[in-house]
């Protein structure tokens, strides 16, 4: 199937699934006084258990990105999470929101187009390995107490998952794959933990989504169907945040959503 040549306010039935590896370069916290984003998950044989990242993570961290983005462009720099979005910005009308709430006080709501899953290591999970950090007085240079114990995921653990991009132009491929490839940083604590590497394995379009995290763990081999993202030759980034955050503005005020 072919990419939309234009937004598209109506499901046109077209889905866009990356396959992504990421690898961790070091350890990653799964639990410490901060919110957990790396966790563990007993699975059926033959996965069992296994260290997983939730969607919910990864795609606030790819939100981000795109506003980040955005802003630098001069692209509705305002638009923000949680409670003041714009509804009318790339960022929006990709990831979604919900005009009554946001601060734009609008009458519509934008589905997310961009959809996920769990993402799951591709191998079982061996040791879960906890690590204490101190907090030492500068005075008398005792630790007193300990400040928190931590429990990390091992440096090389690789997880798989799939992304999958709905009703996509070529302009909306090629933001989502440019903020895929940035990023950098997962778990509790990314200040000085987490570094991972992601890998896009290949992608594939059809009319439903026929590939999943789950199975392409279970059967431990890359699909013979995914097509390199090289071959879709993508465009400059930057003129795609530009393009299609006109062609947003123009679908909404073609459907009447916004003057």
């Amino acid at each position: 199937m072919n990419l939309l040549k234009e937004p598209s306010i109506l499901s046109q039935g077209v889905y866009f699934q990356v396959v992504l590896n990421l690898k961790l370069l070091d350890d990653a916290i799964i639990r410490s006084n901060e919110p957990e984003e790396v966790l563990t998950f007993s699975y059926k044989p033959p996965l069992n258990n296994r260290f997983i990242i939730p969607w919910r993570k990864v795609k606030g961290k790819l939100r981000r990105f795109v506003m980040e983005k955005q802003r630098w462009l001069g692209i509705m720099d305002k638009c923000h999470l949680k409670d003041d979005l714009c509804m009318q910005c790339p960022s929006c009308f990709l990831f979604g929101g919900t005009g009554e709430t946001s601060s734009a006080k609008v009458s519509y709501n934008i589905l997310s187009r961009v959809l996920g899953e769990t993402f799951i290591s591709t191998t079982e999970v061996a040791k879960i390995q906890p690590y204490t950090e101190n907090a030492v007085d500068e005075v008398d240079l005792t630790t007193h107490q300990a400040l928190m114990t931590v429990v990390t995921v091992p440096k090389e653990t690789e997880f798989c998952g799939v992304v999958t991009l709905r009703d996509p132009t070529l302009e909306m491929v090629t933001i989502l794959i440019d903020n895929l490839e940035r990023l950098t940083r997962l778990g509790a604590s990314t200040r000085e933990w987490g570094r991972v590497r992601p890998d896009i394995l290949g992608y594939k379009t059809s009319d439903r989504e026929n590939l999943s995290a789950y199975d392409l763990v279970q059967k431990n081999e890359k699909p013979s169907d995914l097509n390199n993202i090289s071959d879709l030759n993508l465009p400059d980034v930057e003129n795609c945040y530009r393009k299609l955050d006109i062609e947003v503005k123009k679908l909404l005020k073609e459907n009447k959503l916004i003057k």
